[in-house]
């Protein structure tokens, strides 16, 4: 592929061309985007720690698909390293592995409100450094703020263009959701004109086991040891249903398809994520929380409480803060839901954030920041840790997880 430098806005760094990056990982299969400057054909070869080439496949970048393309490769080994080149050219960060067979452990991060700048990249680096099992961008990743299908594409491609964040997404899977920002407006809803841009966008450069049904939204789900993400998207359908008094947030589509995942995992920790906050307590005029939809925030907790079990997590972002809460549902599910905020990737904090809860167990501004989940299984038993911490390898807050009793 060709390899071109961006000079991106006044204030951010100068970087090369974006790409490859590793999306759906299992035992078996990955997905693979890939990116050139202009439409071509590109051969990708798959090789083993042999030195064996164990498939090989060529695609097209064609200008409908912004010159991206995600492709898939089946029939690997569980629990094998695999390195990989594209048209013959090879880097050292460009390998994987597939997970174990069974896999018994994960370390995944979380992260929101990123920036093509050194902060950044820092967080990116101190992640690479922590051998994450995974990163789950939670959205404002990139920062967009238009619905323009020729400007989110560009800003995509600068965002994956960040040199740390491309080594390290070169063998660390990427699964992602979107935010306001990179939806198209901040603060918006469903009803954004030019939404379908943005959907096209992010399917075109976010490489995800799936983006949602029936064309519509992006939500989806993947696991890692013993604990299963649920990624929720609570823009495209925001308000788009119910009536004034009762807005919809997530749409009767997801609600259906969450309400069905979550009864069938199996996983013993389930993590319900997005980037909106899950809790009331925010600046004041901010209006996109699920406090500001409390039909739908109970209508969560009936789905949660149908699954059963005790192992179910919340995590979001957005507020550029962190923070750690205990949800009072102790009498509609038998326990407190436990919420991690963790946000900002970059360097603007919003001390208004720091709102009062009645069940607040941290907060704190910090910068460069993001969520580590850690879990094993045991002899049958299951631990899990949540920690925020910052691009520095201090741990700021967290909490260990008994083992859940489904």
């Amino acid at each position: 592929m060709g390899i071109a430098l961006i000079l991106i806005l006044a204030g951010l760094m100068e970087l090369s061309a974006p790409g490859p990056l590793i999306g759906d990982l299992t035992a078996r299969s990955v997905r693979l985007w890939i990116h050139s400057d202009q439409p071509e054909q590109v051969r990708i070869t798959i090789v083993n720690d042999d030195g064996e080439t164990v498939d090989q496949k060529v695609t097209s970048t064609l200008p409908e698909n912004g010159n991206c393309s995600t492709l898939s490769i089946i029939e690997l080994k569980p629990g094998a390293r695999y390195e990989y080149t594209i048209d013959g050219q090879h880097d050292a960060a460009w390998w994987f592995r597939t997970l174990r067979e069974p896999d018994l452990s994960c370390r995944i991060a979380f992260g929101s409100c990123a920036k093509e700048t050194e902060g950044s990249s820092k967080v990116w680096q101190r992640m690479d450094a922590d051998d994450i099992t995974a990163l789950v961008l939670l959205g404002d990743t990139p920062y967009i703020d238009t619905t323009d299908l020729k400007r989110q594409r560009e800003r995509y491609r600068a965002f994956s263009s960040v040199p740390a964040f491309k080594t390290l997404v070169a063998h660390t899977p990427l699964y992602s959701t979107w935010d306001d920002h990179d939806f198209g407006r901040n603060d918006t809803d469903g009803n954004l004109p030019g939404k379908e841009n943005s959907r096209r966008a992010f399917q075109e450069h976010r490489p995800n086991p799936s983006f949602g049904e029936n064309d519509l939204g992006i939500y989806t789900s993947f696991r890692q040891g013993p604990v299963e993400v649920f990624l929720l998207d609570p823009r495209w359908f925001a308000r788009t249903e119910g009536d004034e008094d009762s807005p919809a947030l997530l749409g009767e589509q997801q609600w259906a398809w969450l309400t069905r995942s979550l009864s069938a995992s199996t996983a013993p920790w389930k993590v319900i994520a997005g980037g909106m906050v899950f809790n009331d307590s925010v600046r004041s005029g901010k209006t996109d929380c699920w406090g500001r939809y409390p039909k739908e925030y109970e209508r969560l907790l009936g789905v949660i409480k149908q699954a059963g079990g005790d192992g179910v997590v919340l995590v979001s972002g957005d507020v550029h803060w962190s923070r750690a809460l205990r949800h009072d549902t102790q009498e509609q599910l038998g326990y407190d839901l436990i919420e991690f905020v963790t946000s900002p990737i970059h360097e603007h904090l919003i001390k208004a954030a720091d709102a009062p809860h009645p069940g607040l167990l941290f907060s704190q501004g910090e910068i460069n920041s993001f969520l580590v989940i850690e879990a094993e299984t045991i002899d049958g038993k299951h631990a899990m840790t949540m920690s925020l911490r910052n691009a520095s390898g201090e741990t700021l807050y967290s909490k260990a997880f008994v083992s859940p009793s489904n």
